[in-house]
């Protein structure tokens, strides 16, 4: 009795060497791929995708409006509306206001003109390869404008005869378009609130002339000359897609 109740012992205990290890291979096993998998998952975090439109924004341009305060004959007010394509290529339209009423004090020449104005370009941020809202940009522009002007100076008297000519022409009917090479900076302020500012080389490509006068300034493009710089300093918003 004795060495049958030894033979069952040893049976158990047999029994039991054998089953825990496999339990414990089984459990080891069973962990060893998760922890894998965690640190695999760790290591290599799912990058997320890029959109090819990544925000819009809105601005304004304060120096137009204050133009007057630097000694400027002439204000405009301006909006602009900007598409950030990948962070690198900014479609750009501009939208203005430009106005003056003016009396040269040597010649006595008044020039009244108010009218609207577009510009439509494309802004290059050099900077596009980094996370960041505050860059440098380039770009270029096209602009036109339709517009009527009143003009009128002291009466022209005639050399031979002696007779006066009356120089005064209202809503003389005119247009421009000009090019626009623009650099300038961009840099947030809070959040969404950015500022910024761009120098810009304006040249003339076409003014519709008139007889018996010239446009002395173009809504958007400055005093009428071939050429000229300007510059805008702006207030923008800007919301991410």
């Amino acid at each position: 009795m004795q060495k049958k109740i030894s033979k069952y012992i040893i049976l158990l205990v047999c029994n039991l060497g054998v089953i825990c290890p496999m339990n414990a291979q089984s459990e080891s096993g069973n962990s060893k791929p998760v922890e894998v998998e965690e640190i695999s998952t760790a290591n290599n975090p799912v990058e997320k995708k890029q959109s090819f439109i990544r925000g819009v924004s809105v601005s304004t341009d304060l120096f137009g409006i204050i133009g007057k305060v630097f000694g400027n004959d002439y204000q405009s007010y301006e909006v602009s509306a900007e598409l950030n394509l990948k962070n690198r290529f900014f479609p750009v339209v501009e939208v203005g206001y430009g106005s003056t009423d003016t009396t040269d004090d040597d010649k006595d020449i008044h020039y009244k003109v108010a009218a609207p104005y577009f510009r439509i370009g494309m802004n290059y941020n050099f900077f596009y390869k980094k996370d960041t809202p505050n860059y440098i940009f380039g770009g270029i522009r096209c602009g036109f404008s339709t517009f009527s002007y009143d003009i009128s100076a002291p009466d022209l008297v005639d050399p031979i005869w002696g007779g006066k000519v009356p120089f005064n022409y209202d809503g003389v009917k005119s247009n421009a378009t000009w090019a626009e090479i623009v650099v300038g900076l961009r840099t947030q302020i809070v959040k969404n609130f950015h500022m910024g500012w761009s120098l810009r080389y304006k040249r003339k490509l076409s003014v519709k002339e008139n007889p018996n006068s010239d446009a002395w300034y173009i809504p958007g493009f400055g005093i009428n000359d071939s050429a000229l710089f300007g510059a805008t300093y702006n207030l923008i918003y800007y919301l991410p897609w």
